[in-house]
């Protein structure tokens, strides 16, 4: 019966249908060579996997099925590839960093050339871009050294007029320094006080509220007030009186004699006192670039980069 079917084909179309065969004994037999060759592969070699779309996949291989492989790729990540998906499944040599990047190839391309190979601190970098900061408190009660940048006087300041310093050297605490030195320190006047006359001196007072931290901007702060007070003028007044007394009387006597003498030292001495009464008293100046020191009275806490 087969015999007369064959004999009934024509001859070019059973031509074709042998070479037809022969093609599919083909494939079949390198379909079963490249499972052979994945099975001889063993678990943990280092693997590159040739997709038929033109994908190559390279990693650790991990498992070898009848249906699929399974391979674990440089980053962790585990992929499965179907076995039908597979043009070819071939062994690489180990890479001995895994800092560098596998090697990728796609359809008829060579290989790609490696990335640069980073180095061990522009990982840590990479990994850490931010700073870390710990929190120093400084205590109340911390003296600030501050050199003044804005002068003060009880005759040329008001009340809130802004005063400005600086750190003159760094506050540290428990080895760390929480403020460094140069660091801007802002305040106000609290009291400013003209001197008057014969009684009442000048006075001038001023306090901080805010200082400059490094990075983190301005940190409210609470500082004790620095208060300066004028001199008394009592003795010179008195000199100045007593002065135009006596001069009062040698006058006096020169003239008239006898009482007139007496009439001379009242009339001197009422123009020493017109002379003091006319005088105001000495002034407080504090220029830019005077050296003053303040306490914090409240604890404050700040954020300084670890080095």
């Amino acid at each position: 019966m087969c015999g007369t079917l064959v004999a009934a084909i024509p001859a070019e179309v059973f031509t074709k249908m042998k070479k037809l065969a022969v093609i599919l004994t083909l494939a079949v037999a390198a379909g079963a060579c490249s499972r052979g060759d994945a099975l001889e592969i063993p678990a943990g070699s280092e693997v590159s996997v040739q997709k038929k779309d033109g994908v190559t996949v390279a990693g650790r291989l991990v498992e070898v099925k009848s249906e699929h492989v399974i391979v674990e790729g440089r980053d962790g990540v585990k992929m499965t590839v179907p076995r039908q998906d597979i043009a070819e499944l071939r062994a690489t040599p180990l890479v001995e960093t895994d800092k560098t990047p596998p090697v990728a190839t796609t359809g008829d391309t060579g290989p790609s050339a490696p990335a640069d190979v980073e180095s061990p601190a522009a990982v840590e970098a990479a990994a850490d871009p931010l700073p870390r900061y710990r929190e120093v408190t400084i205590p109340a009660g911390t003296v600030l050294p501050l050199t003044l940048r804005t002068s003060v006087g009880s005759d040329t300041s008001r009340v809130e007029d802004a005063v400005r310093a600086t750190l003159r050297r760094g506050v540290t605490i428990g080895g760390v320094e929480a403020l460094p030195a140069g660091a801007a320190v802002i305040g106000h006047v609290t009291s400013a006080e003209r001197s008057a006359r014969v009684k009442g001196r000048a006075t001038v007072a001023f306090r901080f509220t805010r200082v400059d931290v490094p990075g983190e901007g301005t940190a409210n702060i609470r500082t004790g007030t620095v208060a300066r007070t004028a001199p008394g003028t009592k003795k010179k007044d008195a000199a100045t009186i007593g002065g135009g007394a006596v001069g009062g009387a040698i006058v006096g006597g020169i003239l008239g004699g006898g009482d007139g003498a007496a009439k001379g030292a009242a009339v001197g001495g009422a123009a020493g006192t017109g002379a003091v009464l006319a005088t105001r008293g000495k002034e407080v100046r504090l220029a830019a670039g005077t050296p003053i020191s303040v306490k914090l009275t409240a604890p404050l806490t700040v954020r300084v980069a670890v080095k």
